[in-house]
């Protein structure tokens, strides 16, 4: 049988294998096509994120400037060490692992003194727990956070010790169960630890936007040991710290930054801060608060299985605060400051320990220096030994004298007084009164000199009393007061920051006050700047002001201007605010001016201190009396006279003279008008 063998056709081959791929071909581009419509049900990564997590990062907060642009206030890198909701474990027990590996580091690195106040309820070590004092008083604020916690957890709010007692007992137990801290697992220190930041943790309400912070500012240590001990949990902040270019100086009105309290809670929450936000607690800080804060962002960081950061994307960028540029000059307030402080320190001055001294543009309000001694250095205040040093100095460095001091102003106030009667021409220029030393009226109030007839400029000059009692005599001091309180005495002066008020002297007080009735022979005492009169030195600066500006009492500030972090754009400018205006004659001015100019020349002393300061000044000196102590100096200065442009007033307590309270003006003048004239 003969087999017979196909013949192999080539073209055929060809033709089939062609035809195949067509097909193929044909299948891939209608499936491109599908996908291209519809989307692909399950896309290629190429390098697929592991996990993710999200890190808040700080917005800046705006720094502090003088008037001519010197940095007071600027901000320093610190390193916070946090527990966020996007970064920890998800289970109990892997959050204990970290909780504990971070407080191994910490103490590895000696880093104790970094650790955040807790506000642990508990001090001992578990199972010998004891409760704090200060959770017993059921409106200590503590309390408050405590209640919530027991509520959160099923706990009845106790209604006594006992019941307390108990409530924590149970709290305890729960906690113990709740996140798995089996003392078989753990030893009684360790429980003690994670006792203590779980109750941190649900004190805050830790969650997704409340982050909890273990440890702040901590050294770059801590840092590189958390890192290369891959303690990926634990989120590193970069925040800013403030750092005081010149420590010491400014504290007063600088004011100091801190974390927000219970009491302020509710405020900062609604105004979107976390509650471990720090804020400003005193002075500028606190008041310019809203323009030098920054708003926080958050980023959403990418990891790959290794644990390598493959992509970082803002999630809500972070926004700097504006900075903030003061009224002030530094150098003029390092000198007050200096002065001030030597001139106290003094031998000429034995019994004084306090005082303070301010200066201002009289033609807009500007605070230009403004000092109170003992001072403190806010670098120090992170040391509870220097703040404890603080708060035991009988002298209280903390009370900032120039806006809560309330003194009598002596003398000063006589200025008040010529005014008021050269206005309602109870005298003039020229009038004279005779001072044989008694005053020989009433309870014959005596004066510090026999001067004969003197007029008023000469009056002002010698500082006679017994002019003014009949001033006082004639007028009274209700007439008096009109004019003085509109020219600043006894009502607010506008600064931005917590000052008081002081006294006004007068039937109106002690009527309010149900002190014994005025009479005429107070009006005597009040007249000269004694009696119940009590004001600020920056008053006192302000009613000086109103003064030699011809009446105007401006709005005394601090700040000068806000402008945008980094950029500069102003955002906001002061513009100067007239308060009141008092009219009175170019005649009446130019006699107070004289008056003042007196002053000077009528002393050796005084002519010595202001002899080289370049420019015409003029002056009041005042002392004021002060049950059990030695009297208050008080000096208040003007230059130049023929267009003043600095006022400034000193007040030393137990001075015993006012010539001596004129040394930290003359300072301080000398120091203005070396810099006007060097810049022009």
């Amino acid at each position: 049988m003969l087999t017979l063998k196909k013949s192999f056709n080539s073209t055929a081959r060809y033709i089939s294998v062609l035809s195949v791929f067509v097909v193929v071909m044909l299948v891939y581009v209608v499936v491109l096509a599908v996908i291209q419509v519809k989307g692909a049900k399950s896309p290629v990564e190429e390098n697929p994120a592991a996990y993710t997590r999200t890190v808040t990062v700080s917005g800046l907060r705006g720094e502090i400037y003088d008037r001519n642009g010197v940095l007071l206030v600027g901000n320093s890198t610190s390193y916070d060490l946090i527990l966020e909701y996007g970064a920890i474990p998800d289970t109990t027990s892997e959050l204990n692992r970290v909780i504990l590996e971070i407080f191994e580091a910490i103490e590895a690195t000696e880093s104790e003194d970094k650790l955040c106040e807790d506000y642990y309820i508990f001090h001992g070590t578990y199972p010998r727990l004891h409760y704090l004092e200060e959770v017993t008083y059921s409106n200590s604020p503590e309390y408050e956070y405590l209640a919530e916690i027991l509520d959160a957890n099923g706990i009845e709010e106790p209604q006594t010790v006992e019941e307390l007692e108990e409530a924590l007992d149970k709290l305890v137990d729960i906690f113990i169960s709740k996140y798995k801290l089996d003392p078989a697992l753990y030893s009684p220190s360790e429980i003690t630890t994670l006792l203590r930041v779980r109750y941190g943790m649900e004190r805050i309400k830790f969650g997704v936007y409340q982050p909890y912070t273990i440890a702040s500012d901590i050294d770059m240590e801590l840092v590189s040991y958390i890192k290369e001990a891959n303690i990926e949990e634990a989120t590193l902040k970069v925040s800013s710290e403030r750092h005081y270019e010149y420590p010491g100086y400014a504290s007063h009105i600088l004011g100091r930054l801190g974390k927000i309290q219970a009491e302020d809670a509710d405020y900062y929450t609604k105004l979107g801060y976390p509650l471990d936000s720090y804020v400003g607690t005193s002075g500028c800080e606190k008041e310019f608060e809203e323009a030098l804060h920054g708003q926080d962002g958050t980023m959403e960081i990418s990891y790959d299985a290794d644990g390598n950061i493959i992509s970082e994307e803002y999630i809500k960028q972070p926004i700097s605060g504006n900075d903030v540029y003061l009224t002030i000059d530094i150098e003029l307030q390092i000198e007050a400051e200096d002065s001030l402080r030597d001139t106290i320190n003094s031998s000429s001055l034995p019994y004084s320990e306090a005082g303070a001294v301010v200066a201002l543009d009289p033609n807009n309000g500007d605070v230009l220096a403004i000092a109170s001694y003992p001072t403190y250095d806010l670098t120090q205040f992170g040391s509870q030994e220097y703040f404890n040093s603080l708060l035991e100095n009988p002298a209280n460095p903390l009370f900032d004298r120039a806006l809560l001091g309330e003194y009598a102003p002596g003398s000063i106030y006589k200025l008040g007084s010529a005014l008021s009667a050269l206005e309602n021409e109870q005298i003039n220029r020229s009038t004279e009164i005779n001072c044989s030393k008694i005053y020989p009226h009433l309870h014959n109030p005596t004066c510090l000199g026999t001067h004969g007839d003197i007029n008023v400029i000469k009056a002002i000059g010698v500082s006679c009393n017994c002019f003014f009692y009949e001033i006082g005599m004639q007028m009274g001091i209700d007439k008096i007061s009109q004019y003085t309180t509109g020219l600043g005495l006894g009502v607010p002066t506008g600064i931005e920051l917590p000052e008081r008020t002081g006294t006004v002297a007068g039937s109106k007080f002690r009527d309010e006050n149900g002190l014994t009735p005025w009479g005429q022979g107070d009006d005597l005492s009040a007249v000269i700047g004694q009696s119940d009169h009590t004001y600020t030195p920056l008053q006192l600066g302000v009613f000086v002001s109103s003064i030699s500006n011809g009446g105007d009492r401006y709005n005394a500030h601090l700040l000068h201007s806000v402008k945008k972090f980094y950029t500069g754009e102003t955002v906001f400018e002061y513009t100067p605010t007239v308060l009141n205006t008092v009219e009175f004659s170019q005649t009446t001015y130019d006699t107070l001016i004289d008056g003042m100019r007196q002053v000077i020349l009528e002393s050796p002393n005084l002519v010595g201190y202001f002899d080289d300061v370049g420019v015409t000044v003029g002056g009041k000196t005042g002392t004021a009396e002060v049950s059990g102590k030695k009297d208050f100096a008080l000096f208040a200065g003007v230059a130049p006279l023929d267009n003043p442009e600095i006022v400034a007033v000193c007040v030393l307590e137990e001075g015993v003279n006012g010539r001596y309270a004129a040394i930290p003006v003359s300072d301080i003048f000398k120091k203005y008008f070396v810099k006007i004239f060097s810049d022009g």
